[in-house]
């Protein structure tokens, strides 16, 4: 006999998990859209068999991930369709909890990010992707302040990444990339502000990236890219300390 709370003791899902769990599963086969409206409660009571306290449960579990929001009234339950932003926040919150040091985070970084830049230069449609890393670091020219550019900076990485096609490796990234954004603006905020030779060699690195993946020069684009994010994960990792709850407050 099992002792009840023992390692072996198998739970059984409540009826709420389950129909939360056939409705999540309808959102990631993508057969609910983006701000579609679920059908009203009875309709949802008679297709699970469910009365109207447990079907209120399972929507309470879904609106907890952000899977729906729930308008109370005549507006309803509307799906929100699961975001790399939304697992960054949570992972974000979890490396908190943990102690999660920086210079942790931009060693796996590294390890992630850098391969993405040979990825890409090897593609076939290299000079179209070398061309909207180029069109993104012209745009940055009407940026104001380092603040903003630093925030930027990011998003010319996840531009990169998301150039490689790899699904994974695009939430992955999001999830780093949000945490070294922050840092980053930190940094340029209280640190380093406006400091315009720093700012010009992010943007060299850049260009010189773009360059090498226009070429298909695979090797040497992983190459520059890889130093470059170990000296910038160095540099932001030195001026504001280890903590990560430093950096997301």
């Amino acid at each position: 006999m099992i002792a009840r709370g023992s390692p072996d003791e198998v739970r059984v899902p409540k009826t709420a998990e389950l129909v939360a769990a056939q409705i999540r599963r309808r959102i990631g086969l993508g057969e609910l859209q983006e701000n579609e409206a679920l059908p009203s409660e009875p309709e949802l009571m008679e297709q699970f068999s469910i009365s109207r306290p447990t079907l209120r449960e399972a929507l309470r579990i879904l609106e907890s991930e952000g899977l729906i929001t729930v308008r109370r009234g005549r507006g309803g339950a509307r799906v929100q369709l699961p975001s790399p932003d939304a697992a960054a926040r949570y992972a974000s919150l979890v490396l908190q909890h943990r102690g999660g040091k920086l210079s942790d985070l931009f060693a796996v970084r590294v390890m992630v990010e850098a391969p993405a830049a040979g990825i890409v230069a090897r593609r076939s449609n290299r000079k179209a992707c070398a061309a909207a890393l180029h069109q993104f670091l012209d745009g940055l020219r009407d940026t104001l302040d380092s603040t903003e550019k630093a925030s930027n900076f990011s998003s010319f990485n996840q531009l990169l990444v998301s150039q490689t096609q790899n699904e994974t490796l695009i939430v992955i990234t999001t999830i780093l990339e949000s945490i070294s954004d922050a840092a980053s603006v930190k940094y340029a905020r209280n640190v380093h502000n406006d400091d315009p030779k720093l700012l010009n060699k992010s943007i060299r690195a850049r260009r010189q990236l773009a360059d090498l993946i226009e070429s298909g020069q695979a090797q040497a684009a992983e190459s520059l890219w890889r130093a470059y994010l170990e000296e910038s994960g160095s540099v932001l990792a030195s001026g504001l300390g280890e903590k990560l709850i430093d950096v997301m407050d």
